[in-house]
C-alpha cells in the first residue's frame, strides 16, 4: 500500500483534480456492483476520504478502519458523510474475527484495483 500513495502522491499534481474526481468515480462505479454493506461502506469511507483529501484521503480511510478493527481509539471522520461514518462504525466495530480477515483482505484486494484504475485513468488523461 505505501508503494502505491507514493505513487498516487507524485502523480496528483500532474493528474489534478481531474485525476482524483475519476478515481471517485470508478470507486463509485465499482461499489454499485457490491452485494454486502460492509464492503459498500468501506467503498463509501474510501470515496469520502479521496472527494474530500484526494489521494491522502485512501490512507486516511483505511487507516481508521483498521483503527477500528483493531479496537484502537478513532479518529475524528468528521469529512465522512454522516451515514458512511455512521455504517462503518455499526457494521465493523463488533465484527467477528473472520469478518475482520475479510475485511483487510477487501482492504488489499482494493490497493491492487486503485493501481490498476490508476493505471487506466493515466493512458485516458494523457491521451486526452
Amino acid at each position: 500500500m505505501d508503494a502505491l500513495m507514493k505513487i498516487l502522491n507524485e502523480l496528483v499534481p500532474v493528474l489534478g483534480q481531474a485525476g482524483v474526481d475519476a478515481l471517485a468515480d470508478e470507486l463509485k462505479a465499482l461499489t454499485e456492483g457490491m452485494d454486502e454493506a460492509w464492503k459498500k461502506t468501506v467503498m463509501n469511507l474510501l470515496i469520502n476520504g479521496i472527494e474530500n483529501y484526494g489521494v491522502d484521503g485512501i490512507q486516511m480511510a483505511m487507516d481508521y478502519i483498521n483503527k477500528l478493527l483493531d479496537g484502537d481509539d478513532l479518529p475524528d471522520i468528521d469529512w465522512a458523510d454522516l451515514r458512511t461514518a455512521s455504517d462503518i462504525v455499526a457494521q465493523l466495530q463488533n465484527a467477528e474475527a473472520d469478518q475482520k480477515s475479510a475485511v483487510k483482505d477487501f482492504l488489499a484486494k482494493t490497493s491492487k484495483i486503485l493501481g490498476q484504475i490508476l493505471a487506466g485513468l493515466i493512458k485516458g488523461l494523457l491521451s486526452a
